[in-house]
Parts: structure tokens; sequence; C-alpha cells
């Protein structure tokens, strides 16, 4: 029996390669004063595999994007908030990170959170994204009951919520999971 056309490796390569084609024609022809998100620039775009799609699950050691700029088109996307998370959350979820880029998602999680930053810029959407993108792969990445794990769980609701407008920045939720964040990172020290 032969496979569908979808299923094939070289049908994801083209679907790669005009991605990245029409992404680059139609950065060309956007106005330029319109700003690019500081946390992303200089990124040049790919193409999103579809939730559902082959493409979407990587082999194990080898990302099928480069999740910046994955990220970076997601967040200039028309979509609403709220797809745009979806989306992030289905990319790093599929995502496979090596042990170095690991241990770095995990100190850049806890720093922008040490730092105050992680929620100073909720009007960002290439910033807050990549904070989601960072802390689901964390998240995903080490069992319950790891501290790591707990920290990166409430600062991606932290995260998300506020992103979509559901949270306030100082509301007392955000302080809830702020104070097990704290918790986490003592028992991670």
């Amino acid at each position: 029996m032969k496979k569908p056309f979808y299923k094939h490796w070289l049908f994801w390569v083209v679907v790669v390669v005009l991605g990245s084609i029409i992404g680059q024609i139609a950065a060309r022809n956007e106005p330029e004063d319109q700003a690019t998100p500081a946390a992303t620039q200089g990124v040049q775009a790919t193409a999103v595999p579809a939730a559902d799609s082959p493409a979407a699950e990587p082999a194990a050691g080898n990302p099928s994007v480069n999740w910046e700029s994955a990220i970076k088109q997601i967040a200039q996307s028309d979509t609403e908030s709220a797809q745009k998370a979806d989306a992030v959350e289905v990319l790093a979820k599929a995502y496979t990170p090596s042990p170095e880029e690991l241990t770095d998602f995990e100190s850049q999680v806890v720093e922008e959170y040490n730092a105050g930053n992680y929620l100073a810029h909720i009007e960002d959407a290439g910033y807050m994204l990549t904070n989601l993108f960072k802390a689901v792969v964390v998240e995903g990445k080490h069992t319950d009951g790891e501290p790591v794990k707990d920290f990166a769980s409430a600062f991606y609701q932290n995260t998300k919520n506020t992103f979509l407008g559901v949270e306030a920045a100082g509301s007392d939720s955000v302080k809830e999971s702020e104070s097990q964040m704290d918790k986490a990172l003592a028992e991670i020290k």
C-alpha cells in the first residue's frame, strides 16, 4: 500500500521551502514603519507545520523547525493572542531540546522571573511567546514533583494568563503563583 503524499518527507521539505519564500516575500512587502518585536529581531521566517501533521513530530534530538523563527512568525501573524499561545504550546510540546539547551531554558526563565521582567513586556508578543515556549519545554522535560517543573508550570500560567489578558500582572492569582515559584526556587538552590 502506498503512503499518502503528505507522509513523504519530500512533501514537507517543499512545504517548508515554499513557506520560507512566502514569508520572505511578505516581509519585504511590510511597511517600514511597522516595528518588529525586540525579542525576535534578526530571525528569518520558517514554516511551522500544522499540529496534526507528521512534520510536527521531530525526530529524537533533532527539532523539525527553528523555534525562534517559528515564534517570530506566530507573533507577527494576524491571529488572536489565544491562537498564538496555542500554536507556541504545540511547537514547544513537539520540540526536543539538547541537554545544554534545556539547561539554558531553565536558567533563562529563572533569570527573567528574578529580574522582574517576565510580565513587564505583555504587549511584546514575541517576548511573551518566547517565555511561554521555554516554560512549556522545561515543564515537559521534567517529572512531577521536581522543583524546576513546579517553577516552570507557575511561570507558564502567569505568562499565559497575563498575555491573554485573563489576569493583571499584580492580581492575587499572579501573586499566588509567584509565591509557588519562590518556594520552588528555594528548593532548586
